[in-house]
């Protein structure tokens, strides 16, 4: 049992510390927990622009130090895997490349949560935009998805439908690229998430839809799984439920990271 993709109070929307989560995870009988809290905005000339969405910049060293920190301290009960949710932005993919390549960090989760660095926390209402404003932003998030899948950092996509799911001219807009996408992640050994957080407003609403599930299927597309833990008591959320629904469709085995590389685990084991 393992879970690759959690947060904690340093991201400012989260509630517990880090070892509330791994405390929580070995109680459970977890044997590996992802540490993955939210990536600081390091295009910002402010340290910490949105204290509710992200840690500071200056706080990414102390988070990977405690987070190796408690590796040691629990590595006789659990395997503490060290990663970061990271944003994607056109404009600073290089910048964000470099700096994870400072840290010794196992993988690092590529998840589209804004479309451009002026949109963070705004974001675009696709209820209310108009049909131009909508083509704008489709265009930025799909350039951006494209992006993640080729990016030479990114080992994990994050909640890949997500992104304004509930709106069915979004995801019909969407639907077309898919496919491609998914077959650029079984090139380049990009895994895809299972994410069970259903953004914490539906338990039952899993990332990406039992679709693009049976598509990676298809593809040949790695698959691995997070709750997107913002609770401690979240940790490990629906695994069993995944691991079976996976199991019915066909995969035989999931994937984790050490050091950016990938290691394959029995499904059914």
């Amino acid at each position: 049992m393992f879970d690759l993709h959690t947060h904690h109070e340093r991201c400012g929307h989260a509630s517990g510390a880090l070892e509330d989560y791994i405390e929580i995870a070995i109680s459970r009988g977890m044997k590996v927990l992802g540490i993955t809290d939210h990536s600081p905005y390091f295009f910002s000339d402010e340290d910490k622009p949105f204290p509710k969405l992200a840690m500071g910049k200056s706080e990414f060293f102390k988070y990977v130090e405690e987070a190796y920190y408690l590796k040691k301290k629990y590595k006789d009960q659990i395997e503490l895997l060290i990663g970061v949710e990271s944003d994607i932005f056109k404009e600073h993919i290089d910048l964000y490349d470099h700096s994870y390549s400072s840290f010794p960090l196992d993988y690092v989760i590529g998840s589209i949560h804004f479309t451009s660095p002026s949109l963070v926390s705004k974001g675009v209402d696709w209820s209310t935009a108009s049909e131009e404003e909508r083509d704008e932003e489709f265009k930025r998030f799909i350039e951006l998805m494209q992006l993640s899948v080729q990016s030479r950092w990114v080992n994990i996509i994050g909640h890949m439908d997500r992104f304004n799911r509930g709106y069915e001219s979004f995801q019909n807009l969407y639907a077309p690229y898919i496919g491609p996408l998914l077959k650029t992640m079984a090139q380049r050994g990009v895994a895809l998430e299972v994410n069970t957080g259903g953004f914490r407003k539906s338990p039952e609403d899993w990332y990406p839809s039992i679709n693009v599930i049976e598509q990676a299927y298809y593809y040949g597309v790695e698959i691995t799984f997070g709750s997107d833990a913002h609770d401690p008591l979240r940790v490990g959320n629906e695994w069993e439920k995944v691991r079976n629904t996976l199991a019915q469709i066909g995969f035989r085995r999931w994937v984790i990271f050490r050091q950016r590389n990938p290691y394959y685990l029995d499904l059914k084991s």
